[in-house]
């Protein structure tokens, strides 16, 4: 072992531990502020987001496909399965007992911790969880509503 690095493990040894008083002194002088409470209920909102595009998906066959009858029978019975998808369970949830109103707005839940059965992620993360798969087929459904319109322009 050489001089110098038997030095350093000398003055390691000798180096004194940050005393109990020092760190209560540090945090007098910082304020530590609670980390915010982990929220388990989804917001309300975020359902009436996903809601919103569904139908914003439904709305995107009935005008491209309105032209043809044929396609607008099986949008029509594809809005009838949406209605009991999305209807059954929204008259299950006005039966049972009535969850209380959520103390924060959409804008504070996106910023908050939600606790998930496999961590915590933000209130963000969470709501990119229910409303992603909805929202990518409206956007799906209106590039391909555009090129149905415009094939149909051509021929």
């Amino acid at each position: 072992m050489s001089v110098h690095a038997h030095r350093e493990f000398e003055v390691e040894q000798d180096a004194k531990p940050v005393v109990r008083a020092r760190a209560t002194k540090i945090a007098s002088i910082v304020p530590l502020k609670p980390p915010p409470a982990i929220q388990t209920a989804m917001h309300p909102d975020v359902f009436k987001l996903a809601m919103a595009c569904w139908l914003m998906l439904l709305c995107e066959f009935w005008i491209t496909f309105w032209a043809s009858p044929n396609a607008l029978f099986m949008v029509a019975i594809g809005t009838a399965f949406a209605i009991m998808y999305f209807g059954v369970p929204f008259v299950m949830s006005r039966i049972g007992p009535g969850q209380k109103a959520p103390d924060v707005s959409l804008a504070e839940f996106v910023h908050r911790p939600f606790g998930t059965i496999y961590g915590s992620v933000s209130g963000l993360e969470a709501m990119l969880q229910v409303i992603l798969v909805p929202l990518s087929l409206s956007g799906g459904g209106l590039a391909i509503s555009f090129i149905i319109h415009y094939a149909r322009q051509v021929h």
